[in-house]
């Protein structure tokens, strides 16, 4: 018996802030991925962090049980740190993954009530794009499909704590009304333009916070390449140059290197688009 377990990594998040003293984020999935398998042939685990392993104890409590006797792998294309959900991709693929070989897959609920009690969640397990209290793991929003934006994706170098960061910012003062009111049109209007415009304006509102050295040169730089916009991991170190779903991949790798050469101080990450959120399950 086999059980895998994908769940998508992101590039830090189409939006984060607080309204009416609340945190809220609006995920920004990407298709870089944690992998969870559970097999019968081991009791073995193996590439497990603390949280991980808290999220095992934790999901077998939950379902009814003392112990997890079977095999249980973790592996991972996403670096830590960096604002891309790391943590949370590791978490809900190792809640899913045992979950499953216990009973049955989980609700995204179930997965983010566990998932909230470990650390500050990202939503990138619903599906689709959603906005969500990453604090509670309560959602508040659902977007429907995304678009696949193009994202170029950029380090600023460095690492930050996430855990910490939302301790030391927790009861955070409300969002500007700018920035809100550009959320809301997004009820009406989800395209990607109106995306991109409401991540620069989180990414600029982010600036007081974590602050991105030359922000404001690369979003009007990265306009005059054809860029919608730029989006930021609010508690990380990821800068995203957006462009539509439609931009052929030729101009977007060139405007990368001009991106590179205009601001050297940039570490390229790679290229990828924004995808609906979720998770997958194969089982053999």
């Amino acid at each position: 018996m086999i059980i895998k377990v994908l769940v998508p990594g992101s590039c830090g998040e189409l939006a984060q802030g607080w309204r009416d003293g609340q945190p809220f984020m609006i995920t920004c999935p990407i298709g870089l991925y944690s992998k969870a398998l559970v097999t019968d042939k081991t009791s073995a685990k193996t590439g497990m962090g603390k949280k991980a392993h808290m999220a095992l104890k934790t999901t077998t409590s939950y379902m009814g049980c003392e112990s997890f006797p079977l095999g249980l792998s973790l592996e991972s294309q996403l670096p830590t740190g960096k604002g891309m959900a790391a943590s949370t991709a590791d978490i809900v693929a190792v809640i899913q993954a045992v979950a499953t070989a216990i009973d049955e897959e989980l609700e995204p609920e179930e997965i983010s009530e566990i998932a909230a009690g470990i650390e500050p969640t990202d939503g990138i397990f619903y599906p689709g794009i959603v906005q969500m209290n990453y604090m509670t793991g309560e959602l508040i929003k659902s977007y429907g499909n995304a678009p696949k934006m193009i994202i170029a994706m950029f380090d600023m170098g460095g690492s930050i704590n996430t855990v910490e960061f939302h301790s030391e910012y927790h009861g955070h003062e409300d969002s500007p009304k700018e920035l809100l009111e550009a959320i809301d049109k997004l009820d009406v209007d989800f395209s990607p333009r109106q995306i991109a415009h409401v991540a620069t304006l989180s990414a600029q509102a982010n600036q007081k916070l974590v602050p991105k050295p030359h922000l404001e040169e690369i979003i009007k730089y990265s306009a005059t390449l054809g860029a919608l916009g730029v989006n930021v991991a609010h508690s990380g170190t990821m800068v995203g140059v957006l462009f539509a779903p439609d931009e052929s991949m030729k101009h977007v790798m060139e405007a990368v290197e001009k991106i590179r050469e205009k601001f050297p101080e940039l570490e390229y990450f790679e290229t990828e688009r924004l995808i609906s959120g979720g998770y997958d399950i194969e089982q053999r």
